[in-house]
């Protein structure tokens, strides 16, 4: 993944960690899935839909996510400039210690669905990868959440020697091809590439990401839903000529959709593969993405994957 693109990942998971109190701290739990334990505050359940943990009845949680590349690359879009292109206001910045490791650690507000949210979160790293703990709540809740979540956020710790099985915590399942290997997880995706590196992807090279959304979410029109959500795709502009098809997957009613589109910082052409499953009031999204020249041959290793998609309980 280009360092550009690091940075823009980690604001987005940061900008959408609008899910999901308790002045002390339970029991410290490990984030399945990830390297790190976290003391999540009192009332705080383990999250089924992402790493880390939630508390429903306020909207309130703390999600972990952990991204390859130099925390360097992605501290640098941490600036009061970098947040507010996401719609967020840094309220707050200041230099941590977290377990024997720098780190920052800020205070920002963004509003969501008419609603006012802050968060406590935590970047920390080094040049092997980037580790983002972000504490999530609505600001009506600031008095009793702002400091056990602030707490929470700075109790995180690395197990360095654990070994992480990829879909460990992950709602579903799926299987990699010959030309298409796992390549790395962030939060609740799965990416594949080519290589099965996790280094960087060129903005033409064969790419595969399946997740899940976080938020429950009614889907009344799956195909317009679908339509908007190509459009809204990180990095791309220009998406046209969309074409798309009911399809099933483990049983799900679900839709694919292809479309032209164009990689936004370099102009280079992208054919979109998409298909979106809604199930149990959220949805599962997945997406390719390749050069139109190799288009037909990764369209086919696309549709081998999703076809080896199935859900399971955490």
């Amino acid at each position: 993944m280009k360092r550009s693109c690091l940075r823009c990942m980690a604001v987005a998971v940061i900008s959408g960690c609008l899910l999901f109190p308790c002045i002390v701290l339970a029991e410290r739990h490990r984030v399945p899935g990830t390297h790190l334990t976290i003391e999540p505050p009192v009332g705080f359940s383990p999250a089924e839909q992402f790493p880390g943990f939630y508390r429903a009845d306020i909207g309130a949680s703390i999600m972990v996510t952990e991204l390859p590349g130099p925390v360097g690359e992605v501290r640098k879009g941490m600036t009061k400039e970098g947040l507010a292109t996401r719609g967020m206001v840094l309220l707050e910045s200041q230099a941590v210690q977290v377990d024997g490791r720098e780190g920052l650690l800020l205070h920002v507000q963004q509003q969501a669905a008419g609603v006012d949210y802050l968060k406590w979160f935590l970047v920390a790293g080094d040049e092997r990868g980037t580790t983002l703990v972000v504490g999530t709540f609505p600001g009506s809740a600031e008095k009793p959440l702002s400091a056990p979540v602030r707490l929470a956020v700075l109790s995180a710790a690395w197990d360095r020697q654990a070994k992480v099985d990829v879909f460990e915590g992950l709602l579903y399942r799926l299987e990699p091809t010959p030309k298409l290997k796992i390549a790395n997880r962030m939060n609740n995706m799965i990416l594949l590439t080519e290589t099965g590196s996790p280094g960087p992807v060129g903005p033409g090279e064969p790419f595969y990401i399946a997740g899940n959304a976080v938020a429950q979410m009614d889907i009344p029109d799956l195909t317009a839903f679908s339509q908007a959500r190509a459009v809204q795709t990180v990095n791309l502009s220009e998406v046209r000529n969309v074409s798309g098809r009911p399809i099933k997957i483990d049983g799900l009613d679900a839709y694919e959709l292809l479309a032209d589109a164009t990689h936004k910082r370099t102009n280079t052409p992208i054919q979109l593969y998409q298909v979106i499953a809604p199930a149990d009031g959220t949805f599962f999204i997945i997406q390719g993405f390749v050069e139109p020249a190799r288009a037909v041959e990764f369209l086919a290793e696309f549709r081998r994957i999703t076809d080896s998609f199935r859900r399971v309980k955490p």
